[in-house]
């Protein structure tokens, strides 16, 4: 049975998150003027909560799903009983 993986592609997010983050940092030293403080809190602060919403998530989606996978699996799948 193949295995669902969801934290592979919520790893890869949270690392485009980060390089985000620092560039927005290194931007902000340039532009500092109401345009930019806009932009941070239009877009960029929400999207940081809405990612990181989504990160919790599919930490208990895959929680889930583990739980559910060692439940339908064959026991010849589960490894030896001890």
């Amino acid at each position: 049975m193949r295995h669902a993986d969801f934290r592979s592609p919520a790893a890869r997010l949270a690392d485009a998150m980060k390089q985000l983050e620092a560039a927005w940092m290194n931007t902000k030293e340039e532009w500092a003027d109401p345009v930019s403080q806009h932009v941070e809190d239009e877009y960029l602060v929400p999207l940081h909560g809405q990612v990181r919403a989504m990160l919790d998530t599919v930490e208990k989606l895959a929680e889930v799903m583990g739980r559910a996978e060692r439940a339908c699996s064959h026991r010849r799948e589960q490894g030896p009983i001890l």
